[in-house]
């Protein structure tokens, strides 16, 4: 989680502790964002290598 509050901060310019609530709010609701960006999570399990999308 480092590597993507350290992007946030990079990218965009927020503070680490704005950083740190939009990690926090990300995990909060993971089961949501693929939908957000509009991915079929679905389609995305059946391309993950070795049969991993089995595993969700």
């Amino acid at each position: 989680m480092e590597e993507l509050i350290e992007g946030l901060i990079a990218k965009t310019g927020v503070e680490r502790a704005t950083a740190e609530k939009i990690v926090d709010f990300l995990k909060e609701h993971a089961d949501e964002v693929p939908g957000w960006l509009g991915l079929d999570v679905n389609s995305l399990k059946d391309k993950l290598p070795g049969g991993l999308g089995k595993l969700f």
